[in-house]
């Protein structure tokens, strides 16, 4: 790799945001050169740190081989936000070309409005049924660098939401307790078509950084953080006030980037688990 390219790819992979900016600025042709050079996974939190059309853009200029590994690495909920500003047919070649798994809730998310809460909901969740063990449930839980839930979701028959489990808990709770006896409330929940707007006035955010989203009859659709309701209200932590008691205002003082790394360093020590997507039963 020449020496400009070995540079290109350590100022990418540390400033990720910085590098998104730089790139929303560029025609997309000459930004889809760099994509088509580098590491999806060194490239994909810059695409996701990009505004969601600019990022389409790049997409579209690039091959389906070279759009569906960046897409992948990105995530489900990027690779959504991405894929509604990508036209017809293309859209839909990109979305069969996703894994089952990504492409199936690729689509549910896009059959929401843009405007509401399901279309931003990220639905790799967690989910196990009330007669599993806390003994089972620590062994179906993956480390993944990309596993925010800080909670396990606890779920009936057709993955109705009947509570939470706070992965502390679950880890200081004995081996045999059955999830129905550590299993909480939460403390609130979004309907999926519910408007982004009504989603950050919620009360709610003051005490947690993440609300599942359900459908009619409670029904788990997945989870909202905090970090992802900013961003499709169209300001992202860039632009709020670190001084506002908003939704936006604690995400932009990193109010729970203290919480986020407690569970971290808790998941890092957990052995691995296949993630559970609407849908599934447990």
């Amino acid at each position: 790799m020449a020496e400009a390219q070995t540079l290109t790819l350590a100022f990418v992979s540390s400033h990720p945001a910085d590098a998104a900016r730089v790139l929303e600025a560029l025609p997309a042709v000459d930004a889809a050169d760099l994509f088509e050079t580098l590491p999806a996974r060194a490239l994909a939190p810059v695409l996701t740190a990009m505004l969601s059309p600019a990022a389409a853009r790049i997409i579209t200029a690039l091959d389906d081989r070279t759009a569906l590994g960046l897409l992948a690495a990105a995530g489900v909920q990027a690779a959504v936000a991405i894929l509604r500003h990508i036209p017809e047919p293309r859209r839909s070649r990109l979305i069969e070309g996703l894994s089952t798994a990504t492409a199936l809730a690729s689509r549910l998310l896009l059959g929401y409005p843009e405007d509401t809460v399901g279309a931003w909901v990220n639905p790799e969740t967690i989910a196990l049924a009330p007669e599993v063990t806390a003994a089972d449930a620590l062994a179906r839980v993956r480390s993944e660098n990309d596993l925010e839930a800080g909670e396990i979701y606890v779920v009936g028959n057709e993955q109705i939401l009947l509570g939470l489990i706070d992965l502390q808990v679950l880890l200081r709770a004995p081996p045999a307790t059955a999830l129905s006896a550590l299993m909480r409330p939460a403390i609130a929940s979004l309907p999926a078509l519910m408007p982004l707007s009504g989603a950050a006035a919620h009360k709610a955010w003051q005490r947690t950084s993440a609300l599942p989203v359900v459908e009619r009859g409670m029904r788990l659709v997945g989870v909202l953080h905090a970090t992802q309701l900013a961003q499709a209200l169209g300001s992202g932590v860039r632009r709020a006030e670190a001084g506002e008691d908003t939704l936006l205002g604690l995400v932009a003082r990193g109010y729970w980037d203290t919480v986020s790394g407690l569970m971290a360093m808790g998941l890092n020590a957990l052995p691995p688990t296949k993630r559970v997507l609407p849908g599934d039963h447990p």
